[in-house]
């Protein structure tokens, strides 16, 4: 006869050892940010050289080796789309530039004895038309600006001077295009629609400069940024460092 010996275990299971405690981090409440826009000392020292270099590019050359060359171009391009154009020497401005273009002392003197310009001849009654090629004309504004963001962006310097370098290049040539198109549309205003003269340089230069302008500036951002310079990351620091500190001052007040 057989028996059946029937045993009862209990299951073993691993124990846990706790060997040490588990710890949260929390965030110190004045732990440094890695945010490059949260370096209060960083932004202050970017944004001052930015607008040193600028004011020093626009104000202290006079861009007369600009302002030659690009008369000269304009001169080219618009005997080429057939406007009849003379070259103006650079004479005594007391006696040729207007008064308006002789305001202002240095550094903020727009135009010199060696002032460049272009004289188109109109049929009579109509004045001929005396264009300047001045210090605004070479677009250096926006130049000295573009190049101050360039120097102080973080990139290697050769990135640097290869994206200085064909921006500079982008600006003297699209710049002498923009001046040709402006007197080009003075020209057809006056002569095809029989326009005033300082009306249709108003609206051929002054109003379409600013939206050429604006369109202008996005084109070279793109070029330089082509060139491994992000210069619209460090224009967005600017723009968040001044929106951080702006909203934290308004938090004091409403919270």
């Amino acid at each position: 006869m057989k028996s059946d010996s029937h045993t009862t275990s209990t299951p073993s299971y691993p124990l846990e050892v706790k060997t040490s405690k588990e710890t949260v981090s929390k965030p110190q409440k004045h732990e440094t940010s890695s945010k490059r826009h949260h370096n209060d000392k960083l932004m202050l020292m970017t944004l001052g050289i930015a607008t040193l270099i600028t004011f020093l590019m626009y104000t202290l050359p006079d861009w007369v080796f600009l302002e030659i060359p690009t008369r000269d171009i304009i001169h080219s391009l618009l005997s080429l789309v057939g406007i009849e154009n003379t070259l103006i020497p650079t004479l005594d401005p007391n006696t040729v530039i207007p008064e308006s273009l002789r305001g202002g002392s240095f550094p903020f003197l727009e135009a010199t004895v060696h002032t460049p310009g272009i004289k188109i001849p109109y049929p009579d009654p109509l004045p001929d038309g005396d264009y300047w090629i001045v210090k605004a004309c070479t677009g250096m504004q926006a130049g000295g600006l573009l190049i101050a963001i360039i120097m102080v962006t973080e990139a290697p310097w050769i990135a640097k001077i290869r994206a200085s370098l064909a921006f500079f290049s982008a600006l003297f040539i699209g710049n002498a295009l923009r001046i040709t198109f402006h007197l080009w549309c003075v020209y057809i205003l006056i002569m095809q629609f029989q326009m005033d003269p300082t009306e249709a340089f108003y609206w051929a230069h002054d109003v379409s400069s600013k939206v050429i302008g604006f369109f202008g500036t996005i084109l070279f951002a793109f070029i330089i940024e082509r060139f491994e310079v992000p210069i619209i990351d460090q224009f967005a620091d600017w723009l968040d460092w001044m929106w951080w500190r702006v909203s934290g001052i308004f938090s004091r007040f409403f919270h």
